[in-house]
């Protein structure tokens, strides 16, 4: 073995990082933080609105290919398991039967366009995962992000008018205003954790954060926040004590409101003494009429809404006028029918199942993930924000693809140093998380 390589592993047995040094490892390991702050900062204040937007074009198949030549540079330093778990394979599945739908899509053009920017995000986002990048930064960097997009919105709040029905912030809509400030505390509550300017910068988002919401009259966003912040924490507990993981417990919930007529109806009406979800059942009456139609492989992914003669306009009233179901879970089954929703269901629910590994290595940092997958369960009950892109699409992507990284390093047996310094197998097949065993910061 060579001595640089020798170096390189009894510095990383050492330090106990997951990480290495190679060509593009910085460029690779900042993207998940660049993408954040693109669609949450940059992207919303980019002039030119209704325009086709030549930088948010080029920037995505620019960014992919920077990533996947660096990806194919380090190709020995790939560990594959990653690409062989689960949620990874899952949502392959996923995206190449979104693929397939493109040949029978109602509008063959426009889901083709939106599935191939899908691709290039998980290119981006996903798949530098399966190298190792360090990780130390990622976290510290979205809350980073977050922080700043608070400040501006802030701004807006204070010199431009409200809507009639909120806050929209320098958003087109308060929805998107309201999930920026739910998503942003929550990830500012795992800073308060941590000594420094990094609890004093979470203070600073979650006040602001709350105030936005209010602002934004974003009821929903709000109490689902607070419910996955308490709910991810005493599943994590109940985890502890028995043989369960998150997935199966979120199963049984939702096994058990199967038993239960109308079950989100009656909680609203018993929250917001409103049965109708402001409108949203006669929605989706609608939706699961057209979802009726073709109920098996559905009208294409994102080929139903915003496509010439949409078959929307069917609809009658202001339900003609909604730009989505209003359910994550509906507009699954309208876009890629029962198979891609029992696909992406899967991919939902082997996402959960593997915390229960990450929980045995950083209890904290589970909940951190946790709190985010239960989140965009529960959203999505309301709202629809699978596969859409916005801010919180890619930092669910984030979360589980640092999932499945983890959950690789919980599988493995520490070596003796000497073992991993004499195994020139191990150096090309494996990344150095796999070397060490150690947990990742």
């Amino acid at each position: 073995m060579a001595p640089e390589m020798s170096n390189i592993i009894r510095r990383a047995v050492k330090s106990k990082l997951p990480s290495m040094d190679f060509p593009g490892a910085t460029f690779l390991a900042t993207l998940p933080v660049l993408a954040i702050f693109y669609l949450a900062v940059a992207l919303p204040l980019w002039p030119g609105e209704g325009k086709v937007r030549l930088v948010n074009v080029l920037i995505w198949p620019v960014v992919a290919l920077l990533t996947l030549i660096f990806v194919f540079k380090n190709w020995a330093l790939i560990d594959r398991r990653f690409f062989r778990s689960l949620p990874m394979r899952s949502l392959v599945a996923y995206l190449v039967f979104a693929i397939a739908s493109v040949t029978w899509a109602y509008s063959p053009d426009f889901a083709f366009s939106r599935i191939v920017v899908q691709v290039l995000v998980v290119i981006i986002i996903v798949v530098p995962s399966a190298l190792p990048i360090s990780v130390k930064s990622t976290i510290p960097g979205i809350h980073f992000c977050y922080a700043i997009a608070f400040a501006i919105s802030a701004l807006y709040v204070l010199n431009t008018p409200p809507s009639p029905v909120g806050h929209p912030g320098y958003f087109t809509h308060k929805q998107e205003l309201g999930l920026l400030a739910a998503v942003g505390i929550m990830v500012a509550s795992h800073d308060l954790l941590f000594p420094g300017w990094r609890r004093f910068v979470a203070l600073f988002t979650i006040s602001l954060g709350f105030w936005l919401i209010v602002e934004s009259e974003s009821k929903s966003a709000l109490a689902f926040a607070l419910v996955a912040l308490v709910g991810s924490w005493l599943i994590l507990q109940v985890c502890k004590r028995t043989r369960l993981t998150p997935a199966i417990i979120v199963a049984a919930v939702v096994l058990a409101s199967m038993f239960v007529a109308n079950p989100i109806e009656r909680l609203g009406y018993r929250l917001y003494g409103d049965a109708t979800l402001t409108g949203r059942t006669g929605i989706w009456t609608f939706i699961e009429y057209q979802i009726s139609h073709r109920p098996w492989f559905g009208w294409g992914f994102h080929s139903y809404y915003f496509v010439p003669n949409s078959p929307h306009n069917a609809a009658t009233g202001y339900v003609k006028d909604m730009p989505s179901s209003h359910s994550g879970y509906l507009e699954l089954k309208l876009e890629t029918g029962r198979i891609g929703y029992w696909i992406f269901l899967a991919f939902i629910f082997s996402s959960l199942h593997l915390l229960e590994r990450v929980r045995r290595i950083d209890p904290v940092r589970a909940w951190y993930f946790l709190s985010i997958e239960l989140f965009a369960v529960l959203i999505n009950l309301l709202d629809s924000h699978w596969l859409v892109l916005t801010n919180f699409w890619p930092l669910y992507l984030i979360v589980v693809a640092e999932s499945v990284r983890f959950s690789l390093v919980s599988t493995e047996r520490s070596p003796v140093p000497g073992e991993a310094v004499r195994s020139t197998r191990l150096v090309s097949h494996r990344p150095i998380a796999g070397l060490t065993g150690g947990t990742p910061p």
